[in-house]
């Protein structure tokens, strides 16, 4: 009975909502239809070798965390990730899922094999450790067996604590430059991890080339990276690097033309290798805080060739959010993208578990999916935390047949 309620209010709440879909926008993007998603930048990539990608013009995505995947693979064995993940990807595919964001190297640190980064902790345990299987592997061949986009999500400067990096096998460049501390990798007060500082060629190459990596090596359809971008508003994070270019008087400048460099060389080093990868961004949902904390140019990204595929701003705010409500928000970040970057809704499914407007009102995630479609280069939607919708608790079983609902729905209404 209460599985039939639920239902019902789902149904009632997004039949109530505007927006309809052109069923022909989910449709599965190709090589041969590779014309539906533009590549941007001003480099001609004609010429470089392209393969078969899972992607859809339409995202109907759910963000799958390190803490997430700690549960299903830290100490297993492959056949018990394996299990593991395969099940996550049921889960996916049962609200309606289509495309999955997998944390690959949240710290600086690879859920992968990689000779650029150290392996993750979060494979046996133990920082620098490999393991005896690739997670990824497993990962993109599970997700692809099941009709799932994969996009590997990266966080580009944030790293491990020092524990871990004295761990940290020689050989890696991020161990060179934490032992020589030479201000590559820097400390922020309050914060255990270490950062790298993206103002240095050297740190922005080792970036790109992480990324590059994985276009090479696996089988990814999209590279993703998320809203970790300068950790402080300090001074000193950067005051020798600063003090010694001559190009900007300004900091706050300096520091937005850093992270446009990184973007750009992220995506130009992705494309060098399959111009058919998606590259995506989800900056914060405050566009205003990109600027003055995150130091991210994210209008500059929209609007010119050469950053991003698509952007997925994580609108993690209700209707009755007294700063940022949420039609309000997502209309904001309408304005600007332009035709040639896709906009993707990133939508706060945890907040079901601790803010008000999002425990009290069944449906409000779905409700959010449907508000979305009515935006302008509209490109799907996107739900954060896999944790929340999956961990078993009656709030997030509700949510999850409300957004299933309001996905199915973009298949079927026409704009």
């Amino acid at each position: 009975m209460k599985k039939i309620l639920t239902l019902l209010i789902c149904f009632l709440t997004l039949c109530s909502c505007g927006g309809e879909v052109n069923s022909q926008r989910d449709r599965l993007v190709t090589m041969e239809k590779a014309s539906v998603i533009p590549v941007c930048g001003e480099k001609n990539y004609t010429d470089v070798e392209t393969s078969h990608k899972l992607n859809y013009t339409v995202q109907k995505a759910i963000w799958i965390s390190y803490i997430d995947l700690a549960d299903m693979l830290t100490g297993k064995s492959a056949e018990e990730f394996r299990e593991n993940f395969s099940q996550a990807c049921e889960n996916a595919l049962s609200i309606g899922c289509n495309t999955l964001y997998v944390h690959v190297r949240p710290f600086g640190d690879a859920i992968y094999d990689s000779e650029l980064y150290p392996a993750s902790r979060y494979i046996t345990g133990m920082a620098g450790e490999q393991g005896d299987f690739d997670p990824l592997d497993i990962m993109i061949q599970t997700a692809h067996d099941k009709g799932l986009s994969f996009h590997a999500w990266i966080n580009p400067l944030r790293c491990e604590n020092e524990e871990c990096f004295q761990n940290y096998d020689d050989s890696f460049l991020l161990k060179k430059w934490y032992d020589e501390g030479d201000g590559c990798l820097e400390k922020v007060e309050g914060d255990s991890h270490l950062w790298l500082d993206p103002a240095y060629d050297e740190v922005r190459q080792l970036i790109a080339e992480g990324a590059a990596e994985l276009a090479e090596n696996y089988d990814i359809d999209g590279l993703h990276f998320d809203d970790y971008f300068y950790p402080t508003t300090d001074e000193d994070f950067d005051a020798q690097c600063f003090s010694a270019q001559t190009e900007f008087d300004d900091l706050a400048k300096w520091r937005l033309n850093n992270i446009s460099l990184m973007v750009g060389e992220i995506y130009s080093a992705v494309k060098a290798v399959d111009k058919d990868i998606l590259v995506g961004v989800s900056p914060q949902g405050n566009m205003e805080n990109n600027y003055e904390y995150m130091y991210a140019d994210v209008k500059k990204w929209c609007s010119e060739e050469g950053y991003i595929d698509y952007i997925c701003p994580q609108i993690y705010f209700g209707y009755e959010n007294s700063v940022k409500p949420y039609k309000d928000t997502l209309q904001q970040w309408a304005d600007i993208c332009t035709t040639d970057v896709m906009l993707v809704a990133g939508l706060g499914a945890y907040k079901i578990d601790s803010e008000s407007e999002f425990s009290e009102n069944i449906g409000i995630i779905g409700r959010q999916i449907n508000d979305a479609v009515v935006s302008y280069n509209y490109a799907g939607a996107a739900v954060y935390g896999y944790g929340s919708l999956f961990g078993g608790s009656e709030r997030g079983c509700q949510e999850q047949e409300c957004i299933e609902i309001a996905f199915d729905k973009l298949d079927t209404s026409v704009k």
